[in-house]
């Protein structure tokens, strides 16, 4: 007995037609989520500090603003060997810089602050205090001496040309907020305080 085999015959539309997988993905990769991720991160971290700006009050930044230009004088005094004078004026609520000749010893304003530096309304000068707390109590048992804006005066402190600053507060106003800006030892470390209400 001879076998026979018998071979069915497969349509070839069949063989071409093989089941194929479908590789269609309805997501995100880990790695395409996680760059996406990284892109926000950076553009936050760059609007932040802008962002930040935009909550800051008046006072805040006009007393930023001050303490900076401290800051920058300090500097140039050690590094040019020169001497400041900054003048607050409480009437007019402004800061004048001048800078000290060298062979006469006297004072003349600074080239780049040649104007004094005017506050924004209504931001204004309330008081200027000399902080000469530990030797006035000590000699004389008072407060440390306050000096209001009404009497309208000029104050003077010196930044010597080692970069020493003489030792003061002042207070900035506006209708219903105040923030003190004080130099906090002779090597011009300075302290801003809280806004605080009137």
């Amino acid at each position: 007995m001879e076998r026979k085999e018998v071979k069915e015959s497969i349509p070839i539309s069949n063989l071409i037609e093989m089941p194929r997988r479908i590789n269609h993905s309805s997501g995100f990769t880990l790695l395409e989520l996680g760059v996406a991720l990284l892109i926000m991160v950076i553009v936050l971290g760059m609007s932040l500090p802008s962002f930040s700006n935009l909550l800051e009050s008046d006072l805040e930044k006009e007393a930023g603003r001050m303490a900076m230009i401290i800051d920058e004088l300090k500097l140039q005094a050690i590094l040019k060997s020169e001497s400041y004078k900054l003048v607050f004026d409480t009437k007019k609520s402004e800061l004048t810089i001048l800078v000290q000749n060298p062979t006469d010893l006297t004072f003349s304003p600074h080239p780049k602050y040649s104007k004094p530096i005017t506050l924004t309304p209504p931001i204004e000068i309330a008081r200027v205090s000399v902080d000469t707390e530990n030797e006035v109590q000590s000699r004389f048992g008072f407060k440390k001496l306050k000096f209001d804006k009404i009497f309208g005066k000029q104050y003077e402190f010196r930044i010597d040309s080692s970069g020493f600053i003489d030792l003061f507060a002042v207070e900035l106003k506006d209708a219903t907020n105040s923030i003190t800006l004080k130099v906090k030892n002779i090597m011009g470390d300075i302290a801003i305080s809280n806004v605080a209400p009137l």
